[in-house]
């Protein structure tokens, strides 16, 4: 028997397991941080600490937690009422009991635009159904593969209330009990972790932050040298320096005024091409991280990024482009792990929110909505948060509509569009009889 062979469920029942215990990997370090070129370490921790990486990851995250959750219909789809009483639509109510759906939401996608892998165990009641989903940090999961191709999650435990909500549950958790979201992946297991794939990138732009706040520590001056004329003592010098540097470095000591002694005279050093290409550089880094993380410069506060384009028609883009794939892959993982389809449902992410017009284009689309016959004005006025109004559920037609082939007064023809031999044409409904 293997080191993995029997597992504890929550139940309290043995369940057999096959041998497991070897790692998965996705070709790059999962856990912990990946060093870059640039001499800085990446991880999660560090790479949100750039403005730009974390204004594109919350923006994006932030942007996917607003698509509203539902169980549908797979007959009807969005144009049916949505499923209260399935469990996994209990679970896009409340995923557990500490977070919202917008918190559980908003950690897992950004796990998953960072790590391409998020986490969350599922506990389930007496009956087997799913009750709660359990976020956990990717760099805390191992993805173990078992001889007969079974899966398992080895989960290091992080703080006291991991260690409570998970208790039930083995080290090794099977596969059925763990929802995978998992980006891109070379081995069908694990995705390649972005911020390890785009290191050097995020380890120029961190890099960059820290040269403009040494820059800044330094009084935004560049380097200089003190001459004398005379030969100093290397105590001397070293003092010198230490008293210059206490006075002029640092933002409190911008402006004050230095004494020098002896004939010591202060040189600066001219900036170099580079220094001057500083500002460039870091833009060029913001264009760099967009790249990466799929969110469109305007969105990260980059000036005069929407000139040639209306801001509708960009944000049409963004979320086919960037939220809609990530839309699918929430919904198939759904529908995959817990089988919806044997209950004829489907699991779907409303982005409608993402691309709510103005107040006066939404009000001339209701009113071409309503006058073309397409929709009821008490249907538009339920996507506006409006009470409903008598006698707004009736249907119009335009007046200048009728059927092919039948006569002014809409009266649905017959298969020669004429009426049968010695009758009349019924004039429809409104229409003026003979007299």
């Amino acid at each position: 028997m293997g080191l993995l062979s029997w597992f504890s469920r929550s139940s309290g029942d043995a369940v057999e397991k096959s041998s497991a215990g070897v790692p998965a990997a996705g070709y790059l370090p999962t856990l912990g941080s990946t060093p870059s070129v640039a001499g800085v370490q990446i991880s999660q921790g560090t790479a949100i600490s750039v403005s730009t990486i974390y204004a594109a990851t919350m923006q994006r995250s932030k942007d996917f937690a607003r698509c509203t959750p539902r169980v549908l219909s797979l007959e009807k789809g969005r144009a049916g009422d949505a499923n209260t009483t399935h469990p996994v639509a209990k679970l896009f109510k409340r995923p557990n009991w500490v977070q919202t759906w917008f918190e559980f939401a908003l950690q897992m996608e950004m796990a998953l635009i960072l790590r391409n892998n998020a986490y969350a165990v599922i506990l389930r009641d007496t009956k087997g159904d799913p009750q709660y989903l359990i976020p956990v940090n990717p760099d805390c999961v191992m993805v173990l593969e078992a001889s007969d191709g079974q899966l398992f999650y080895n989960i290091n435990r992080q703080g006291m209330f991991q260690m409570a909500a998970l208790r039930g549950l083995p080290v090794a958790i099977p596969a059925e009990d763990v929802l995978h979201f998992r980006g891109v992946a070379f081995n069908m297991l694990v995705g390649v972790s972005t911020i390890g794939v785009a290191r050097d990138s995020i380890g120029v732009a961190m890099a960059l932050e820290q040269q403009a706040a040494r820059w800044i520590s330094n009084g935004a001056r560049p380097a200089g040298v003190l001459q004398s004329a005379k030969k100093l003592t290397e105590e001397t010098a070293k003092r010198l320096r230490q008293q210059w540097e206490d006075l002029r470095a640092g933002i409190a000591n911008v402006g004050k005024t230095a004494i020098l002694e002896d004939g010591i005279e202060w040189k600066p050093m001219n900036l170099s091409s580079v220094d001057m290409q500083f500002i460039e550089q870091r833009k060029l880094s913001v264009e760099d991280v967009s790249r990466w993380f799929g969110v469109p410069l305007y969105k990260l506060g980059v000036a005069g990024e929407l000139r040639n384009i209306k801001i509708d028609d960009a944000e049409q883009l963004y979320v086919n482009g960037t939220i809609m794939p990530d839309c699918e892959l929430w919904e198939q993982k759904f529908e995959q792990h817990f089988d919806l389809a044997k209950d004829g449902l489907q699991a779907d992410f409303d982005e409608r929110n993402l691309l709510r017009a103005s107040e006066a284009v939404r009000i001339n689309n209701g009113r071409l909505k309503v006058m073309s016959g397409l929709g009821t004005s008490n249907e538009w006025r339920k996507g506006e948060g409006e009470p409903p109004l008598t006698g707004g559920d009736q249907l119009m037609f335009p007046v200048n509509t009728a059927a092919l082939g039948s006569d002014a007064s809409g009266t649905s023809a017959d298969s020669a569009g004429r009426p049968e031999s010695g009758t009349l044409a019924d004039p429809g409904p409104g229409s003026k009889k003979e007299q």
